[in-house]
């Protein structure tokens, strides 16, 4: 009985040996796991903003980190970072443990960047810059015109970036400020960058900026334009119509952002300044004070003064020698115009003032043909150069694609299929004429 009892008692104990160390071992393996997904400890973040005339010893100072500590930073900041590039309002953070040892200091300098100095285990700090990559969609948005384009795109969730994007494309065809009308209709394709979310890289993290308008529909009163973008190589890229005709033209519409037409191009207007009768061939845009000023096309400067009627002013030959187009009230120039200086199409000239004799800022904006003058308003702009003979097959199929999604323009995000066709890197044949 007795050694009955006794196997009876060894075989349990051999038994709960075996249990506890099996029990053992999956501790072991359970703190393994444990330890390789263990989290990075938890440090008290300190965050704040850079002041006017602030310098990284102003913060530490500030925050009471040791001279010695600040030092050490510093030092390995330095090596991976221009200080003197830091700008008022940027953000930066500190991390430090409950003993108030810092372990990090960060800097955002701007949201795809990030000046990360860390303490290592030695205690030593180490100076990186961390790039957060971006993530590319294509997006689609389709809109009507209550009152201007502008309060329209804002209406619908974006910024004035898009906006102005939009504007660039139609530029030579469209005067957003004046030619819209209530019920016009658009649509824009356009590229879209975002932060990726580290944490979760199937989704997408802020949206960072916008990248190329792939193609746009404007619908002026009934009559739509159709923009598509194109790799027109050898020559350049750019935006051309549904027959492959170019986009930019000759001469844009306006060579600057107004409010509005202060004056038009007139025979007989009274002046009102000098209140009598004289003719105004110009046509003046009122707009703020330094509001910059356009070359309305490719040219050489070959006049740059002052007078008491326009003040200052500047006057372009273009390379259609046969054209000149003077821009007064100018409050300053812009820097390295000077007569005989090369301008390109958008190049700024100047800026909007109210020199001479003016009652309050505004462009006067003059333009002649063989020493006539014409009015700006109603010249006929001449487009530049179509898609290559060699790359009309190309343009077709960018085109009938580019239709089919703006037909579909309903929602703010394309279907996945439509990105997958579209991902620039991935097929980027799609978007430029075919090689030899």
């Amino acid at each position: 009985m007795r050694k009955a009892f006794l196997g009876t008692t060894t075989a349990v104990l051999f038994i709960t040996c075996l249990a506890c160390n099996k029990h053992d071992e999956l501790y072991q393996e359970s703190s393994q796991v444990s330890a390789t997904w263990q989290a990075e400890p938890h440090y008290l973040r300190k965050e704040g903003r850079f002041k006017c005339g602030d310098t990284l010893s102003d913060i530490f100072r500030r925050e009471n980190i040791s001279p010695a500590t600040a030092f050490e930073i510093i030092s390995a900041f330095r090596r991976v970072c221009n200080h003197r590039l830091i700008k008022p309002s940027q953000k930066y953070c500190i991390l430090s443990d409950s003993a108030k040892t810092i372990h990090s200091f960060e800097y955002y300098p701007e949201l795809t960047r990030t000046i990360k100095v860390r303490r290592d285990t030695c205690g030593t700090f180490h100076g990186a810059v961390e790039r957060i990559p971006l993530i590319t969609k294509i997006r689609t948005l389709k809109g009507t015109v209550q009152s201007t384009l502008y309060e329209a795109i804002l209406d619908l969730g974006e910024s004035p970036e898009l906006i102005a994007a939009f504007s660039d494309v139609f530029q030579w065809d469209v005067d957003f400020f004046a030619d819209p009308r209530k019920g016009d209709e658009f649509r824009i394709i356009y590229e879209a960058n975002y932060l990726q979310d580290a944490a979760r890289p199937d989704s997408l993290g802020e949206l960072v900026s916008y990248g190329r308008i792939l193609a746009g529909q404007y619908d002026l009163s009934g009559a739509p334009l159709t923009a598509i973008y194109f790799d027109n190589s050898p020559q350049a890229s750019g935006y051309y119509d549904l027959s492959g005709k170019s986009f930019q033209k000759t001469f844009l519409k306006s060579p600057l952002n107004y409010r509005r037409i202060s004056s038009y191009f007139s025979g007989s207007r009274m002046h009102p300044i000098l209140k009598i009768v004289r003719s105004h061939y110009a046509v003046d845009f009122a707009a703020p004070t330094g509001t910059p000023v356009s070359a309305a096309a490719d040219g050489v400067v070959i006049e740059k003064g002052s007078n008491s009627g326009i003040g200052n002013y500047v006057k372009i030959r273009h390379k259609n020698p046969h054209f000149v187009t003077v821009y007064g009230h100018l409050s300053r120039f812009a820097e390295d115009i000077q007569v005989g200086s090369a301008v390109k199409q958008k190049d700024v000239i100047g800026y909007v003032g109210s020199t001479g004799l003016a009652t309050g800022p505004h462009l006067h904006y003059a333009f002649y043909e063989n020493g006539h003058p014409l009015n700006p308003l109603k010249i006929k702009n001449t487009s530049g150069d179509p898609v290559l003979a060699d790359n009309m097959a190309g343009f077709v199929r960018v085109k009938e694609e580019m239709l089919s999604m703006l037909g579909q323009a309903n929602g703010p995000l394309l279907a996945e299929n439509h990105w997958n066709m579209l991902q620039l890197k991935a097929h980027a044949s799609i978007f430029s004429s075919p090689r030899p």
